[in-house]
C-alpha cells in the first residue's frame, strides 16, 4: 500500500478529539478510495440545481453521472462535481485539501456524514442534496452522521443546499469566516450534543442568510440555529420551525459576543424562540434581536420528551460580568403558550427594547428543487 493511501486510512480510522470515533470498516474504506479517479477533478461542468426563494427562481437541469462509492479528495483546488454519491459506510465525501469545490451533486449517506472535510480551508459547497438514509423515528444513535461536517475550514462556502436527517444538518467546528446562504434543511436526528439544523462551533464571523430550518414529531432537536463560542456571528432572513427539545432554542448565541440576528420567525418552539447567554466560563454580551417573530409556541411533553424547562420563555438574555447588554427590537410574538414569559432577564437587556402583541403570517420555507437527470 502507498505511503499516502496508507496515512489517509489511518487518518479515517483514528476519530477526533472530542468527538466520538468513527467505527469504519478498513475494507470497504480501502475499496471506496480504489474506485476514485486519479484525475484532480471529477465529473464535468454542468448547469446550476433549480430553486425558488419566494418567488425568485435559478437554475436548470443536471445530469448525474451513474450512482459512485465515497469518494476522497487527492489534490488542492480539486473540483468534485455531477456525481450521484451513495456511501452506506464512511463518508460520502472527504476532503482533506485545500480550495476544493464540491458542487452540482446528490449525496446518500448511512454510516457516516456526508460531507466531512478537515483543514480544508476555502472549501465551497454548492447546489447539493445530502440525505441521511435508513436513519430509524427519533434519536439516531450516533452523533457522527451529520449531513455537513467541516472542521478546521476558514473561509468555507455553503450555498444553495437541501440536507435532511442527519444528526445535524451542518456543524462547522473551528471555521471562522463560514459563509452559508440558502439552505433548505430539515429533520435533525441528534443525539446529543448534535440536533442542530445549523451549529457554529468556535466559528467566528460566521453569517447564515436566506434558509428554512425545519424538525417535526420524527426528529430530535436541540437548538435549531447555535451560534456556539462564536462571536460576531450574523443569521438574517430565515424560518426556523418546531423544536421538540426541552432545553433547546430556535436561535441559540451560547458563549457568543456581538452575534446578530435580523428577521428572523420562529414558529413552534418549546423552551424558547431566541436566547443569548454565557456558557460556562465563556461569556456573552453586546447580540441584537432585530424584527424577529414567534407564534404559536407550546408548553407541554411533547413527542416523548419532556416539557420546556423555561415554562415557554420567548426570548432568554443573560449577559456576563461587564458585558454589554443584548437589544431586542422591532420583535413581534403571537399566540403564545405562556403569554407573558416574554424576556428573563429584563436587566441583560438595553432600556427601550420592543415586542409586539400580533398576528402575522411567518416566511414561507425555503424550497430548492433539483432536478437531477
Amino acid at each position: 500500500m502507498a505511503p499516502e493511501l496508507g496515512g489517509l486510512i489511518n487518518f479515517m480510522l483514528r476519530g477526533r478529539q472530542s468527538l466520538e470515533p468513527r467505527r469504519l470498516n478498513r475494507r470497504r474504506l480501502l475499496a471506496g478510495l480504489l474506485a476514485l479517479p486519479a484525475s484532480g477533478a471529477v465529473g464535468a461542468a454542468v448547469p446550476l440545481a433549480q430553486g425558488r426563494s419566494g418567488d425568485k427562481w435559478f437554475g436548470g437541469a443536471v445530469s448525474l453521472a451513474r450512482p459512485s462509492g465515497p469518494v476522497l479528495t487527492r489534490a488542492d483546488g480539486q473540483i468534485l462535481e455531477n456525481l450521484d454519491i451513495y456511501a452506506p459506510y464512511g463518508n460520502g465525501i472527504t476532503a482533506l485539501h485545500q480550495g476544493v469545490i464540491v458542487r452540482s451533486c446528490r449525496i446518500r449517506h448511512a454510516m457516516g456524514s456526508g460531507i466531512y472535510a478537515r483543514g480544508a480551508a476555502g472549501i465551497r459547497l454548492q447546489d447539493l442534496e445530502i440525505d441521511h438514509v435508513g436513519v430509524p423515528p427519533g434519536t439516531e444513535p450516533s452523533q457522527n452522521r451529520n449531513n455537513i461536517e467541516l472542521e478546521s475550514c476558514p473561509d468555507a462556502i455553503i450555498i444553495r443546499v437541501k440536507a435532511s436527517r442527519g444528526s445535524s444538518n451542518i456543524y462547522v467546528f473551528d471555521c471562522p469566516g463560514t459563509q452559508m446562504s440558502f439552505l433548505e434543511l430539515h429533520d435533525a436526528r441528534g443525539p446529543f450534543p448534535r440536533g442542530q439544523n445549523v451549529q457554529f462551533d468556535r466559528s467566528p464571523d460566521t453569517s447564515l442568510e436566506e434558509f428554512s430550518a425545519e424538525n417535526g414529531p420524527t426528529s430530535w432537536t436541540e437548538d435549531n440555529i447555535s451560534a456556539f463560542h462564536s462571536d460576531r456571528c450574523t443569521i438574517r432572513r430565515g424560518l426556523v420551525f418546531y423544536n421538540n427539545s426541552p432545553t433547546g432554542a430556535g436561535v441559540m448565541l451560547e458563549g457568543s459576543f456581538n452575534c446578530r440576528v435580523d428577521d428572523v420567525d420562529a414558529v413552534q418552539q418549546g423552551n424558547g424562540a431566541f436566547s443569548a447567554v454565557p456558557q460556562g466560563k465563556v461569556g456573552s454580551g453586546g447580540c441584537s434581536f432585530n424584527r424577529c417573530r414567534s407564534r404559536d409556541t407550546y408548553n407541554e411533553p411533547r413527542d416523548g420528551r419532556d416539557a420546556p424547562t423555561s415554562n415557554g420563555l420567548s426570548f432568554h438574555t443573560r449577559i456576563s460580568e461587564g458585558a454589554e447588554k443584548h437589544s431586542v427590537r422591532d420583535c413581534c410574538v403571537y399566540a403564545l403558550a405562556s403569554p407573558r414569559n416574554l424576556i428573563w432577564q429584563r436587566a441583560a437587556v438595553h432600556a427601550g427594547w420592543s415586542i409586539e402583541r400580533k398576528p402575522f403570517d411567518p416566511r414561507p420555507p425555503l424550497r430548492l428543487a433539483f432536478n437531477w437527470q
